[in-house]
């Protein structure tokens, strides 16, 4: 009898038991349904494509919206594999997401994150932001299955590139004078520290024009200041008309000042160049370009060269330009070393 009690005992024991792993279980079943309903509820909510691929096999699992972001339904695409991927990967992508993975699976990284382009269903093409990570190991370095969302960024690099674009035309604006429409002093400082390092390294010539207007404040008091800018922006045109050659740089670096960089020049190609300006100008005069206001107008021009001193490039054309405005203006003063 005692014996029988005892079994009884044990057996509400295990059954106990047994209830409370049953109730445990069924609890732990309901937080991942719980937890799956959520993650299905982001991945919805936030438009992901997903993907679980087996690496060693190829097969791969994606979810509807993977196929949608392309303009197809997953029944369209079936059956589906990593070549599925492949066929609608862009062929300039495939290098580079080859190499994040093999950064992944060598242990370099622990995600795999990749800009990419799919070919969409009516032929365009769509930006998605790529991520994965293995969750399985065959051995080290062997992956056995991996794990990631498409997300598709179209929009977001469009912007980006209309920012890119508004970038660049803003810099244009910041190195340009609006009044001449010629590159400013800051395009000039610039220019100028590029060609003085490629000049030094190539030890090939480089010489410098500063060029001013003469009687420039007398001319705008006495023909007015729109007149004058006028001037300055047609004077502008016809230095930069002279300068047939791309590597030939024009800019207005003071009020009637501009300054001219010819790059694999000499003292006497230089100076060809400058006489060119001015018959340029005087052109224009001769023509009635600047209607009767011609007289007033005519261009100082003082040049260095790289051939007396490359680190004094500056300094010496503008003693050049001082010696020519000294002597009577409208003329044409070369550098000289004493």
């Amino acid at each position: 009898m005692t014996n029988n009690k005892k079994q009884h005992s044990d057996t509400l024991q295990q059954i106990e038991l047994l209830q409370s792993r049953i109730m445990q279980l069924e609890s732990r079943a309901h937080e991942l349904t719980k937890s799956h309903r959520q993650l299905d509820l982001i991945v919805k909510s936030t438009g992901l494509g997903t993907w679980d691929w087996y690496v060693q096999t190829g097969q791969v699992e994606f979810n509807e919206r993977w196929a949608n972001i392309i303009g197809y339904t997953l029944d369209e695409l079936s059956p589906v594999s990593i070549e599925t991927w492949m066929k609608y990967a862009h062929p300039d992508d495939l290098e580079e997401s080859n190499r994040l993975l093999e950064e992944v699976w060598a242990g370099n990284s622990d995600f795999y994150r990749f800009e990419s382009r799919m070919k969409h269903k009516d032929g365009h093409w769509v930006w998605v932001y790529d991520t994965g990570q293995v969750i399985e190991w065959e051995s080290k370095g062997v992956p056995k299955r991996m794990i990631g969302t498409h997300l598709d960024i179209s929009d977001k690099k469009a912007t980006i590139d209309e920012l890119d674009v508004a970038n660049r035309q803003l810099r244009e604006l910041s190195y340009a004078d609006p009044l001449t429409k010629i590159p400013n002093k800051r395009a000039y400082n610039e220019e100028i520290k590029r060609e003085l390092v490629a000049a030094k390294r190539s030890k090939t010539p480089l010489s410098l024009l500063l060029i001013d207007l003469d009687n420039f404040k007398g001319y705008n008091d006495k023909h007015g200041h729109e007149r004058g800018d006028d001037l300055l922006h047609r004077v502008a045109q016809l230095i930069q008309d002279v300068l047939l050659r791309k590597t030939d740089f024009v800019a207005r670096i003071g009020g009637d000042e501009f300054a001219v960089i010819l790059p694999f020049t000499d003292l006497a190609g230089a100076h060809i160049k400058a006489l060119k300006i001015q018959n340029a100008v005087d052109s224009e005069k001769d023509q009635g370009g600047f209607a009767k206001r011609k007289r007033d107008v005519s261009l100082s021009i003082g040049i260095s060269s790289s051939e007396i001193s490359l680190e004094s490039l500056f300094e010496n054309a503008d003693t050049a330009l001082y010696s020519a405005k000294k002597q009577g203006r409208n003329r044409i003063e070369v550098y000289a070393s004493c």
